[in-house]
């Protein structure tokens, strides 16, 4: 079988930045995405958007459409509505594609997996009727659709960007509850000094906030005690906010409060993780050029920890110029000098992150459940109360009580529930996160049936025309 010189999974800007640099190089790259097009999450159907005019997604989404438009005319074997689900430490990818089981080998990987919203487990998150932010964005960038007079809860730029695309659509927002502590502002302050060095940044979203201001939109600050009303469906969110409880009618909550490495992926390669206390999140250990501690394995984007759309593109170019030279297709003295823009640039990114993940740094009680009635695995439909029971029987780690409990084991395999666990055990055990540790994460990596494994193929550098059917 003929071997890539480099597999890359997800077609976001950090995939599509490595793969055009890759191209360039000379080296033969495979790309495998979920998507019917190329874009992830933040690019997402930027270059044929189904909106009348895209350019109210922002200029930040907009520019998408030149990247994938670059990333399709390079030299690059890309498979659409490629599921991967096995990768293998001999090079090894095993995918799922419109209903089979693909193959291909390589020499070296690049996981570029993204970023999850951050699970928001306040009572009633799991009603008909609450979605998160980035479903509002989705549904809005793939199919055009809005859901008018909805509750937008949680804080952090996703929130107030969505909130600001739905305004300038004409799409009545009921409230916008924030629930940005007021001592995150001060604890935040100490760091502003070296964000301004990132002004146009800062610019962005206070121009967010002034334009939500501006509409008019019902906004409550430094709210808490959130509870999601309703029996059988959202009826709406009552929550306090200014010294006294408030009740809002909507059939549809967005929740956010922030997004997190979507780590299944790089947990089931047992790639080398670590805590990362600014950001509440556990995240691959690379070097600056995004290697992990598997030689011909390299993650980057928000996979390898929260860096935002241009930060990602940064590090696929960084990724891609060290897997060039691993391959021996660049010296590494080239190598230093044509990543040291991107390096400077992720350098100077660094206070403005580093004051956006203090000021919108969630509270445990957003974080983690409080409730005992609330679910926290929501494909077990395993409680607080459960775990809880869970944990006094002596299941005190996360994969003893997947174990005893089978939170963690339904179809999302963890995504939803992991950090959450490790939290309340953190919590339970009066211990930090790094002593709890996460679950054991193994192939598949998604759920498959025995007639899709009965359909295997060999999958090699053919026509991007070919690769797609």
């Amino acid at each position: 079988m003929q071997a890539f010189d480099c597999a890359i999974v997800g077609a976001g800007p950090a995939g599509m930045s490595a793969a055009i640099r890759l191209a360039r190089g000379g080296a033969t790259v495979a790309v495998l995405d979920r998507a019917t097009r190329a874009g992830g999450q933040i690019y997402r159907a930027a270059a044929d958007n189904p909106l009348p005019d895209a350019a109210a997604l922002g200029p930040d989404y907009t520019e998408g459409a030149a990247l994938i438009a670059e990333f399709e005319r390079a030299d690059i074997t890309y498979f659409t509505q490629a599921d991967a689900w096995h990768l293998g430490d001999d090079g090894r990818v095993l995918f799922s594609h419109q209903g089979d089981t693909r193959e291909l080998h390589c020499r070296e990987m690049l996981l570029c997996p993204g970023a999850m919203e951050r699970p928001m487990p306040i009572p009633g998150w799991t009603l008909p009727g609450v979605m998160t932010a980035g479903a509002a964005q989705v549904m809005l960038k793939s199919d055009a659709m809005v859901a008018g007079g909805a509750i937008f809860t949680g804080s952090g730029p996703l929130l107030y960007l969505i909130v600001a695309q739905y305004l300038r659509l004409g799409v009545p927002v009921a409230a916008l509850v924030d629930t940005t502590p007021r001592r995150n502002y001060l604890d935040a302050a100490p760091l502003l000094p070296r964000a301004l060095r990132c002004l146009p940044m800062l610019t962005k979203g206070l121009s967010l906030l002034r334009e939500i201001r501006a509409a008019g939109v019902r906004t409550y600050r430094g709210a808490h005690n959130l509870r999601v009303l309703g029996t059988e469906r959202a009826e709406g969110l009552r929550f306090n906010a200014g010294g006294r409880s408030h009740d809002i009618a909507a059939d549809t909550v967005f929740l956010h409060h922030g997004v997190q490495p979507n780590l299944n992926m790089t947990r089931a390669m047992d790639l080398a993780h670590r805590w990362n206390p600014e950001q509440l999140s556990w995240q691959v250990e690379t070097d600056a050029f995004g290697q992990s501690s598997v030689p011909h394995v390299s993650v980057a984007g928000d996979g390898a920890g929260i860096v935002g759309a241009d930060g990602a593109r940064a590090a696929g170019r960084l990724a891609a110029l060290n897997i060039l030279c691993r391959l021996g297709r660049l010296p590494r003295a080239d190598r230093d000098r044509a990543a040291a823009p991107d390096l400077a640039a992720r350098a100077a990114m660094a206070p403005f992150r580093a004051f956006i993940d203090r000021l919108y740094r969630p509270t445990d009680a957003l974080r983690l459940p409080q409730d005992p009635a609330t679910l926290v695995c929501r494909c077990e439909e395993q409680s607080l109360a459960q775990l809880r029971a869970g944990f006094d029987q002596g299941a005190s780690d996360p994969n003893a009580l997947k174990s005893l409990t089978r939170c963690g084991m339904g179809p999302c395999q963890g995504r939803q529930c992991g950090h959450i666990v490790a939290g309340l055990l953190s919590d339970w055990r009066g211990e930090p996160p790094e002593a709890v540790g996460y679950y054991r994460l193994r192939s598949p990596q998604r759920l498959l049936t025995l007639d899709e494994l009965s359909r295997f193929h060999a999958a090699s550098a053919q026509a991007r025309a070919e690769a797609a059917e």
